[in-house]
């Protein structure tokens, strides 16, 4: 479970996704490779692969994104956070994952039954599956890799998040049907939504010679001739067939005897017009309302909590989104203070 990284272009933007668990020297040797291969005309950002789901990733912003190559590689990637991902990518941008799936379909079968939080529970074409139903392209499983029984008991015991008491039975079962499997994936070459003409749309558009306008003599012509007689018929005159009792304006058949009371109109005491059971229904609705006054509840302030645990050793170890981003290094549990020198002005006035 070596950490390795995707093959990346001088210039290009990448992004490196981590896991909660990984240590701090891992993370930082990952991003320094990447770095070396992007150059300083590119860019690396760096996120927790547990964070994408409550995050905002910026979209079309990355050439290549990487996740699963810092050990331990042992974290499933779910169907949202893989949406997240493909809306990151740019257009033909390039996905590389690394995970461990179950052998076959009898084992995944038996592990979604479990309660574990993050314990795989797909095979290899599932997670193929679940790449292209996201709307990736040119899937590809490169390597699969079985893993064996040692690191499946560690994986079970510190990051697949099963209880203590079914820690024995769940490393027990595991053993012998977990593989590591490395998969690339690509973006198309088109955003979600995108719109062009096809191809032999364009053409048959350009070579089509324009239709002639018709004149109005020649429409009517063509109205009036439904049967293809050769003789031409004369149309009718639309008013000849109204007699007097189509031109009478229709007058209104039942008396509004409900007459306006203070501006607003009231149900007469012989009502026929329907007023006085509107007015039953509204009186009905106005005894069964209710107030309900709605209290909001105080928001308690809390301290920042770290995903990744690294946010006191400084900025070169912190999320892009970290809370502590711009703040020097301070001592686990320490409460970070700014001096306060740091909050006048260098120049005064």
């Amino acid at each position: 479970m070596a950490a390795t990284v995707p093959s990346v272009e001088p210039g290009n933007s990448v992004l490196l996704l981590g896991n909660p668990v990984a240590q701090a020297v891992d993370i930082q040797r990952a991003r320094e490779t990447l770095a070396a291969q992007v150059t300083a005309s590119g860019t690396v950002a760096f996120e927790q692969l547990d964070r994408v789901p409550h995050i905002q990733l910026a979209r079309s912003a990355y050439h290549a994104i990487e996740s699963g190559g810092i050990a331990p590689s042992a974290f499933p990637h779910t169907d949202a956070v893989l949406a997240r991902l493909h809306a990151a990518l740019r257009p033909s941008g390039t996905l590389r994952i690394r995970e461990p799936v179950l052998v076959d379909y009898a084992a995944a079968a038996t592990a979604t039954a479990t309660e574990a939080l993050r314990l795989p529970t797909r095979t290899a074409g599932n997670l193929v599956s679940a790449l292209k139903l996201a709307g990736y392209v040119d899937v590809s499983v490169e390597a699969s890799t079985p893993l064996d029984d040692e690191s499946v008991a560690r994986c079970v015991m510190t990051c697949w998040g099963v209880t203590s008491e079914e820690v024995p039975a769940v490393a027990e079962y595991l053993k012998g049907k977990v593989l590591l499997v490395d998969v690339t994936a690509r973006k198309p070459a088109y955003e979600v939504g995108a719109a062009a003409a096809l191809p032999f749309a364009r053409k048959k558009a350009a070579t089509a010679p324009a239709p002639a306008k018709p004149t109005k003599q020649a429409v009517w012509t063509v109205s009036a001739n439904d049967d293809d007689d050769e003789d031409e018929h004369e149309l009718e005159d639309e008013d000849a067939l109204l007699d007097e009792a189509d031109l009478m304006i229709p007058t209104k058949l039942v008396p509004d005897d409900c007459k306006p009371v203070g501006g607003k109109r009231k149900a007469c005491k012989d009502c026929s017009c329907g007023l006085a059971e509107l007015e039953e229904a509204e009186a009905a609705d106005e005894d069964d309302a209710k107030v309900v006054v709605v209290t909001p509840k105080k928001k308690v302030a809390t301290a920042p909590a770290s995903s990744c645990g690294s946010c006191y050793l400084g900025d070169a170890f912190r999320c892009g989104s970290c809370p502590y981003l711009g703040m020097p290094a301070f001592k686990p549990g320490e409460k970070v203070v700014l001096a306060g020198n740091l909050l006048k002005d260098d120049v005064e006035f």
